[in-house]
């Protein structure tokens, strides 16, 4: 081999190592710039669902008060301006109700990739069932109302037509009871074993001492009460099957009132009526039970169910959530981002409602603050209608039922106590309910004590007919509660 050749192949193998080493250079430089490359849009992606969250949840929004005036927002924010620690509730459901609204501040937070927004909050679910009790007769007094002699001629009968004056049978009862001026109280079939029981029939008199008598009727009846010729008012009114009727005689010595069992204890007629000097209400025996479950907003996000979602793809709003999760697939890439917030919720918005999930006042009532306060319901029309109002404290819930229209307007209060229906009527005057704080929100004398109040249903009525205000107003004795919200953020691109 000649000396020229062997340079030539040491020549031809540094220019062969010198290619490799550029080559191999070249390709790492490629596969950096990639990886950058990669990492910063990964940056970019993960920034766009930070900074999205960001400016939602660290800032109160321009102008700070926006949730009240959404047509002058330059941007959303959903921190409380009063506590600036926690999120605001009554921004949180103006960014979803107004959503329309921020459609380019949406999109220019997402930078124009798409995204799913989703807030969690803890929930109180109201479950009401059952018929509210109708009050018929709220201890009517049926006397002469000449004075002398004190009594009418009363009957109570079974209803069989539409005319009271033809029908003077027996009824059935599901329920007797008795009390004498002793204490001594008799139920159901403790009745037919009493020593007063003459034959079958039993005196409401001095001599049996018997003047009290409730029972629940199976039967429809009439309340009948005359003096001479004519029906003295409310008579004759019919009451349904199902209704408790109570009875007082107001005094003995003056009155002639006797049982006259066809079957003990059950099935009885009235056959003394004459010179009753009594006092009668009558109201359904049915209850509605009134219970609620809370869900918080882990439990709820665990469940997969928010309070709202709002969905943008390619600029525009979506609500299917199959488009949604194929616009996600679609996606090379998809930035979930979700925290965890305390939340201030306060409700107090008494013009609103109906409605079963949110309620028109909601927050600690500082009950110190003010005295004697009533709850006015209002109705101004002439239509026959109701409503329903359930109050919530400590003590559980308790549920108003108004009922009439506005010149013969009545309402039921209902509770429970050691699983025992209670029940507290009220009369209209002028169209206007007006129920004490107390009963509605039986507060201990504490400080603070959470209360809320659901306008649950309206039926007859338009929502413009019934207002419902507290007098004096408690809007300034109310304190928000802090709660726990979870945001979920999802951005992504599908072009």
């Amino acid at each position: 081999m000649k000396k020229g050749q062997l340079l030539s192949i040491d020549a031809l193998l540094s220019l062969v190592i010198v290619v490799m080493v550029v080559g191999v250079v070249m390709n790492t430089n490629d596969m950096i710039k990639a990886e950058i490359t990669n990492l910063l849009d990964w940056y970019d992606r993960a920034n766009i669902a930070n900074n999205m969250l960001d400016v939602l949840t660290k800032r109160p929004g321009y102008p700070e008060d926006w949730e009240s005036n959404v047509s002058s927002v330059k941007m959303v924010g959903l921190r409380d301006k009063k506590y600036p620690f926690a999120l605001s509730y009554e921004k949180i459901i103006a960014l979803n109700r107004s959503k329309e609204e921020f459609k380019d501040i949406f999109n220019q937070l997402a930078r124009g990739k798409d995204f799913l927004l989703e807030v969690y909050i803890s929930n109180i679910t109201l479950n009401i069932s059952g018929r509210f009790p109708r009050v018929y007769l709220d201890n009517i007094t049926f006397a002469n109302p000449r004075g002398n002699p004190p009594g009418v001629n009363l009957d109570i009968t079974n209803k069989t037509g539409d005319n009271p004056d033809s029908d003077n049978g027996e009824f059935r009862v599901s329920y007797i009871e008795i009390r004498n001026l002793n204490g001594a109280t008799y139920v159901n079939e403790a009745i037919c074993d009493l020593p007063d029981l003459t034959g079958n029939n039993l005196q409401l008199n001095p001599e049996t001492g018997i003047y009290y008598l409730k029972v629940i009727t199976v039967d429809p009846v009439w309340i009948k009460a005359k003096r001479g010729q004519g029906y003295i008012e409310p008579s004759p009114l019919y009451l349904p099957p199902g209704t408790v009727l109570e009875v007082h005689m107001n005094d003995l010595t003056q009155s002639n009132f006797k049982i006259t069992f066809v079957n003990c204890p059950f099935i009885f007629k009235f056959t003394g009526q004459g010179n009753v000097f009594i006092t009668i209400s009558g109201y359904d025996s049915t209850f509605p039970t009134l219970n609620f479950t809370y869900e918080s907003a882990r439990n709820l996000f665990d469940l997969d169910k928010p309070l709202y979602r709002i969905a943008m793809i390619n600029g525009t709003f979506e609500s299917d959530m199959n488009k949604i999760k194929s616009s996600m697939d679609r996606s090379p890439w998809t930035e979930p981002v979700y925290r965890v917030f305390p939340v201030t919720k306060f409700i107090y918005n008494l013009s609103s409602g109906p409605s079963k999930e949110e309620p028109i006042l909601y927050g600690y009532y500082k009950e110190y603050g003010t005295k004697n306060v009533i709850v006015k319901i209002k109705v101004n029309s002439t239509l026959n209608g109701n409503m329903t109002l359930i109050g919530a404290s400590e003590k559980g819930l308790r549920g108003i039922f108004v009922y009439g229209n506005s010149t013969d307007l009545s309402a039921s209060l209902v509770w429970y106590e050691n699983n025992e229906p209670k029940l507290k009527r009220y009369h209209g005057e002028n169209g206007t309910i007006a129920v004490p704080f107390e009963d509605l929100f039986p507060l201990e004398n504490t400080k603070s004590k959470l209360i809320s109040l659901w306008f649950y249903s309206l039926e007859g009525w338009s929502r413009e007919d019934v207002s419902i205000e507290f007098v004096p107003d408690i809007k300034p004795f109310l304190e928000p509660e802090f709660d726990e919200t979870l945001i979920r953020l999802v951005v992504w691109d599908d072009r």
